[in-house]
């Protein structure tokens, strides 16, 4: 029995070493340290921003000139725009103050502080930050092209606009060599010299509009003829010399002298019937028709306040409104 135990032992054993060596054809390999390529060592190249970009295929350096493209066009269009900005502004300040420049040639800058850039930066262009600028005018004295510069102590873009047969050259200098071009020295800006342009005071129209005291102004320069003669009936009381009596319901004689000083002369016209319609004491509005004509042909005018009922009506329809007979005229 106790052989039989030993034999038991001894092949339980045998067999334990024969599965832990199972497989095993050759001794384990010693532990070799790990092998790259030369692609797979390649360092990130790194761009002039500080940015790591992979140049495998080119793809990374060919994005980042793309991009750098993009961000040098994107400037070039923003200082041309800034160009075209001021250069119209000036037009601008021009037209409306009847001037225009003395000189073919100036060189100057948004901040200054004489007349045009002061009426410019205070009216129609008042840009963050100070702009220098050259400007050629034509031989009417109005802008012909203009170059400028935001930052003149650094490299920048140059913005050009209008005909300026270099444009394209100068857009790719800085603005230091602009101006020795132009024969400038920095800061040392031109006197603008203005003068008055007797072409455009010449083809102004006609003021077609008076103003009041009270903040009123009027406008007649649309108005048709009886409109305006409904106007002129309520100036007439208003600033007239004539000692008219005040009628509420009255006539404007055909040979009744009109006296009012204002810019207008009154329309021919017959025999014209008028209706006055009060606002408290001042004269609110004036309807007239005149005699003999179509009484749907009816004139308005509203001198205080915005009545408009009654505005598509006849005379007949008028009169009866207020009540009034035709040909009864009443006073005041």
């Amino acid at each position: 029995m106790l052989k039989k135990k030993a034999f038991a032992f001894m092949a339980a054993l045998l067999m334990t070493a024969s599965a832990a060596g199972c497989g095993k054809k050759e001794p384990a390999a010693e532990h070799q340290p790990e092998v790259t390529t030369a692609e797979e060592t390649t360092e990130p190249t790194t761009t002039a921003a500080g940015e790591k970009k992979s140049d495998k295929d080119g793809k990374g350096i060919d994005l980042t000139l793309g991009m750098l493209s993009y961000v040098k066009k994107s400037k070039k269009s923003s200082a041309n725009a800034t160009a075209s900005t001021l250069y119209k502004a000036i037009n601008t300040v021009l037209v409306d103050k009847g001037q225009k420049f003395a000189d073919n040639v100036i060189y100057s800058h948004t901040d200054g502080t004489d007349e045009l850039n002061k009426y410019m930066h205070d009216t129609y262009y008042s840009p963050e930050e100070d702009i220098e600028y050259i400007m050629s005018a034509d031989d009417d004295g109005y802008p012909l092209w203009l170059l400028c510069s935001k930052n003149t102590k650094k490299d920048d873009y140059v913005g050009v606009f209008g005909g300026n047969s270099r444009a394209d050259e100068l857009r790719e200098m800085n603005w230091a060599d602009v101006l020795k071009i132009y024969g400038y020295e920095q800061g040392k800006y031109s006197d603008i010299r203005l003068e008055k342009d007797e072409a455009a005071y010449n083809t102004q129209p006609a003021k077609k509009s008076i103003s009041f005291g009270d903040g009123r102004t009027i406008n007649y320069q649309e108005l048709d003829d009886l409109d305006l003669m409904a106007l002129s009936i309520g100036m007439e009381y208003d600033f007239g010399t004539s000692q008219k009596p005040f009628y509420l319901y009255g006539v404007f004689g055909k040979d009744e002298p009109f006296t009012a000083d204002v810019p207008w002369e009154m329309p021919e016209h017959g025999d014209v019937e008028f209706v006055i319609e009060m606002e408290g004491v001042q004269i609110g509005r004036v309807m007239c028709w005149e005699t003999g004509t179509d009484k749907s042909l009816v004139g308005s005018y509203n001198l205080h306040g915005g009545r408009y009922y009654l505005s598509d009506s006849s005379w007949d329809e008028i009169l009866e409104y207020f009540g009034y007979t035709q040909g009864e005229y009443v006073e005041y």
